[in-house]
């Protein structure tokens, strides 16, 4: 037996940049190094130190637990709580970091664990892959590095600045070693710490600052290595969420209420001749029809449905009203106003002096998530109150703190497997997107596991949606065609619900409604998102104002129109206005759009895209609109327009070239061009089909895409009245791609370019007419309405 001292013998500590490093002897083959991570100062942390229970089913944050794992056959694992949700970052981007760091080749990376709340250590979502330069996988390889170097150290006998390393394999003073036999026979344990909260939105931060490795000795970054999820893919390996089947799994329909704000009256009987093997569930305003098949379980809902009674509201303004509901009855004193820390000077005095004025309000319309499958999940509640709920979400971890919150239990009984899926764009990155909840709901009223799945009219009707806005936009132009000031107020109700919507109904616990006095993003309050780029402009103002959720007041079920951040949130809101609002004060002052912006830019990056873009698409620098522009007749007439953005650490510009026929206001988008400039490019193949992807979505919500409803609820039921940019419609396409190391760091590549199209799109139409369309979509009955007037 092996005595306390003994054992004490063999175990050494270290310090490796402020993470501890302890090691422990193995007499068995197959050790492997394992780095895991302490939480600091963490209120998950306080519960789970009084209560050890509440870690099952977790990877102990407060112990070492797998994150990095390297095998003696050198092979490595890697985990991250970030799923993926089509962006293929995990598969990609992160093996290259993680291969750099260790000095491994990116084959050697053979597994990445992703997204199940039960195998991955640190939560957050589908979102910011990239972390401004440092996700939590970079440091946890930058960290692992160093300790590998100690123990190569202390294992050749040579000083550890004299090692260096290539392929995994530890060089110095004439020995060499591979991480794999560094680490046979033995177990490593590195302790790093990390802040945050395992369930919230952005969950748990890497701290420390390890050194990582200078970008001049990058072998693995930089280069197109392909994305393996996609052959998993394409041969039918991978298992969807829509595919998983449970022993004795029973199939489900949610009858949703006839409007957004009615409440129960009575269910349907169901018809038990017709439907021998069916069964209802009614739980307040939940009402779920479940049945041993799927088709039978359609059926039978569309029976109870028909007799189900719902009382009636109608507390929306409708869509045809919802602008000059948000500017004449919508509450925007009770929740405080935002400012712009670009804010500067004295607006008012300048914008009175103007040589040349612009004033105008730019309107932009609820959308939806629109993902092609209406959500699912499958739910499985055990008697002793485990759950596993298996589905595809964007943010696993703060789904599992949302069920333990509606079933007043805890996290540690929550376990959610990530599966691919349908991409909804932000919908669930706050925890749920629609079946999970009722999924449970219903699963622990039956005993059994349970799959609900959406038809598309709930999802197009009960979903959240992208939230509308306005803006109020003015700008001087001084004599010398500069522009003098530029003032911004941004109107947008609350960005982000996260309330499942069947616990809602069923009147269980979830967080709170998004109000003014809720933290950050489920609060009302409107903040500016979007950095100002403008900096020679002496006089600048910007606000943000902020309101509840339209319909949620008046609401009996206090949900009304709920929103939700979808790709580019806020500031998708905000440069919209600006960056069209920009080409028309270029318009007034006789400039061309890109020159102008160039002229009143200072940094180098932003200078940087415009002028690779206008290079790139073969802009013909002039003012706007062209000289033979006509807003009349049915013969087509073409346009281009510019626009600009930094998101993320990354600066983006966007050039479309268009036709439009004024006499139907239709328009076709023929060539768009972007350039990217995200400092280091990471993997080019892999950003430029994620910058394509954007585009395109950018493409079809610039010209289609709006949610249409009525008093009492959204009337789209499928994709003809919700209608999406289709292949057919996708223009040409170029991606210029600026690779610029002297960054030091790599920024966000997926999010922007789905936001670029629409004011550069709106500004085309302006070179092509000289009518200005400020109403998105741009689709064609708004643009006859604006070339007409």
């Amino acid at each position: 037996m092996t005595t306390t001292s003994e054992k004490a013998a063999h175990e050494k500590s270290a310090t490796v940049f402020g993470a501890t490093l302890s090691r422990r002897q193995f007499v068995k083959a197959g050790g492997a190094l394992v780095v895991g991570f302490s939480l600091v100062g963490s209120e998950f942390l306080k519960a789970d130190t009084a209560n050890p229970a509440s870690l099952k089913n977790s990877l102990d944050p407060t112990l070492p637990s797998s994150w990095i794992e390297i095998h003696p056959d050198n092979t490595i694992l890697i985990r991250t709580g970030k799923p993926d949700f089509g962006q293929g970052t995990t598969f990609t981007a992160y093996r290259q970091i993680v291969a750099d760091e260790l000095s491994v080749p990116f084959e050697a990376i053979t597994t990445v664990v992703h997204g199940d709340t039960d195998r991955t250590p640190d939560g957050s979502g589908a979102f910011d892959f990239l972390g401004h330069g440092t996700p939590n996988i970079r440091k946890a390889a930058a960290y692992t590095h160093q300790a590998l170097l100690d123990l190569a150290s202390e294992k050749l006998g040579v000083a550890k600045d004299k090692l260096s390393v290539k392929d995994g394999i530890v060089s110095g003073g004439g020995k060499h070693i591979s991480y794999g036999d560094l680490v046979k026979n033995q177990q490593l344990k590195l302790t790093i710490p990390v802040k945050g909260e395992l369930t919230s939105l952005f969950g748990l931060a890497v701290q420390g600052d390890p050194p990582m490795k200078p970008v001049s000795e990058y072998t693995v970054i930089g280069k197109s290595f392909k994305n393996s999820i996609i052959s998993s893919k394409v041969a039918a390996k991978e298992t969807w969420a829509t595919d998983v089947r449970l022993p004795g799994m029973l199939h489900a329909r949610v009858i949703h209420p006839k409007t957004l704000g009615s409440t129960l009256v009575s269910a349907g009987k169901l018809d038990k001749a017709k439907f021998p093997n069916s069964q209802v569930f009614v739980k307040g305003n939940l009402v779920g029809v479940l049945a041993a098949t799927e088709w039978e379980a359609i059926q039978a809902a569309d029976q109870v449905a028909s007799a189900t009674k719902w009382t009636v509201w109608k507390g929306l303004p409708g869509s045809a009203n919802l602008h000059q509901h948000l500017q004449e009855k919508a509450d925007w004193a009770s929740t405080p106003a935002t400012k712009s820390q670009a804010a500067k000077g004295d607006v008012g005095p300048a914008l009175a002096a103007a040589h040349k004025k612009l004033s105008a309000t730019y309107q932009m319309p609820y959308m939806k998530h629109a993902p092609i499958g209406p959500t699912m999940a499958v739910a499985d509640v055990k008697a002793d109150g485990t759950v596993h709920i298996y589905t595809h979400n964007q943010n696993p971890q703060a789904l599992r703190g949302e069920i333990a919150m509606m079933l007043r239990s805890t996290i540690d009984k929550v376990i959610v497997h990530t599966y691919p899926g349908p991409g909804h764009y932000g919908r669930s990155n706050g925890g749920n997107a629609g079946a999970e909840d009722e999924a449970v709901i219903l699963s622990q009223a039956v005993g059994k596991p349970v799959r609900v799945q959406w038809m598309r009219a709930d999802d197009m009707q009960w979903s959240t949606n992208s939230p509308a806005g306005y803006s109020e936009i003015q700008i001087a132009v001084d004599d010398k065609g500069k522009m003098a000031a530029y003032q911004a107020d941004h109107y947008m109700p609350a960005m982000q619900d996260d309330r499942p919507i069947g616990a809602v109904l069923a009147g269980l616990p979830t967080m709170a409604a998004p109000d003014v006095h809720n933290d950050f993003i489920t609060s009302t309050v409107n903040n500016i998102a979007d950095p100002w780029l403008y900096a020679p402009v002496p006089n600048v103002a910007e606000r943000g104002h902020g309101t509840f959720q339209v319909g949620q007041e008046t609401s009996p079920l206090a949900v009304g129109l709920r929103d939700h951040s979808m790709r580019t949130p806020v500031q998708f809101q905000q440069n919209y206005p600006r960056e069209l609002a920009v080409s028309e004060a270029a318009a007034l002052a006789g400039a061309d759009a890109i020159q102008f912006r160039i002229d009143h830019a200072s940094e180098e990056r932003a200078i940087g895209v415009l002028k690779a873009v206008r290079d790139a698409s073969g802009w013909d620098t002039r003012p706007s609109p062209r000289p033979d522009a006509v807003s009349t007749g049915a013969t087509p007439v073409r346009g281009r327009g510019v626009s600009l953005m930094e998101r993320s650490g990354t600066y983006w510009a966007c050039v479309c070239e268009i036709v439009v026929s004024p006499s139907t206001g239709a328009i076709k988008v023929e060539k768009y061009t972007i350039a990217v400039d995200p400092g280091i490019v990471i993997n080019p193949m892999q950003l430029k089909r994620q910058v394509e992807g954007g585009a395109v979505m950018g493409i079809s919500i610039a010209l289609l895409e709006e949610v249409t409803f009525d008093e009492s609820g959204i009337t789209q039921d499928d994709w003809n009245s919700y209608p999406i940019l289709t292949m057919a419609d996708v223009p040409e396409m170029k991606v210029v791609l600026l690779h610029n190391p002297k960054v030091g760091t790599y920024g966000g590549g997926s999010e922007a370019a789905n936001a670029l199209a629409a004011p550069a799109i709106a500004a085309a139409v302006h070179d092509a007419t000289g009518k200005i369309v400020r109403r998105l979509p741009l689709k064609p009955a708004y643009v006859q309405a604006a070339l007409k007037s």
